[in-house]
């Protein structure tokens, strides 16, 4: 199973959009209805998953899957390069 696979079958845990409806341009809080609490432990499932340290100066400007999903490919090939 590949990173975006898995990395939206965790969204879904959160929301009540099945992994295969969900669009990178939607917003995780305006749209899959995540609510800050949601926000955070979902970013603490991605570190346990994808074994990677989120910066929470960072995760400010993550509004969107698509934001999500390149910062933890930043992330993970950061990792890898390591």
């Amino acid at each position: 199973m590949n990173n975006n696979i898995t990395f939206l079958n965790i969204v879904a845990e959160y929301c009540n959009t099945p992994a295969d409806e969900i669009t990178n341009d939607m917003r995780f809080i305006e749209d899959l209805g995540f609510s800050s609490l949601d926000f955070m432990t979902f970013l603490g499932d991605l570190e346990d998953t994808f074994d990677v340290e989120v910066d929470e100066d960072e995760i400010v400007d993550i509004h969107t899957i698509e934001d999500a999903i390149k910062y933890l490919d930043s992330l993970t090939t950061h990792v890898a390069s390591v």
